[in-house]
């Protein structure tokens, strides 16, 4: 088989695996889970296995025995990859939640500061969705007396994450309780 053919036959499976993709999600396949990046990692692990599996079709048919593996691979990457840029991104970003906001009426600074306040961290219940999330995936646990505190997992989530904020030059704020200096940034 030619490279160009396999790129095309990869190229097309992994478009197909984009469209289960997205249709899972539509139709609400897993939709009890509440936590969307898991979700999500949950169905790109199914699409992957599905397109693996039409993938062993193919491969009969062109002789390449790679091509399953690989075409299943290059679906759960592309599919992973858009749930991060895209769909968790939206779920999840202040900025986002902010660009709405000015997008239903202009406003100051200090009144988009008091509309994010009540909106989102109290009418939306940020602080205990993002409790209960983190309790769901095993980095805190809540006691009787309502204190929460992180679990030896959550220790080392935290760990891993301030490695990553110093490896790629992110705000070492969102990993220190805040307490860290804020970057200083450079020009452009």
């Amino acid at each position: 088989m030619t490279v160009l053919r396999q790129i095309l036959i990869l190229a097309g499976l992994t478009v197909l695996g984009f469209a289960i993709y997205v249709l899972l999600f539509w139709v609400g396949v897993g939709s009890s889970m509440t936590i969307l990046f898991y979700r999500g990692v949950a169905l790109a692990i199914v699409t992957a296995i599905l397109v693996g599996l039409l993938a062993i079709w193919a491969a009969r048919r062109t002789g390449d025995s790679s091509l399953p593996i690989a075409a299943a691979a290059l679906s759960l990457s592309f599919n992973i990859c858009f749930l991060v840029l895209l769909p968790v991104t939206v779920d999840r970003s202040v900025s986002v939640y902010l660009l709405s906001t000015i997008e239903q009426r202009q406003m100051s600074s200090a009144e988009l500061q008091r509309a994010f306040i009540d909106g989102y961290v109290v009418k939306m219940g940020a602080i205990d969705r993002r409790i209960d999330e983190q309790r769901r995936s095993g980095n805190i646990t809540v006691s009787p007396d309502g204190k929460v505190r992180l679990t030896a997992q959550g220790e080392r989530f935290m760990a891993f994450s301030r490695f990553i904020a110093r490896l790629f030059g992110t705000d070492p704020r969102f990993v220190s309780g805040g307490s860290a200096p804020a970057p200083r940034r450079e020009a452009h």
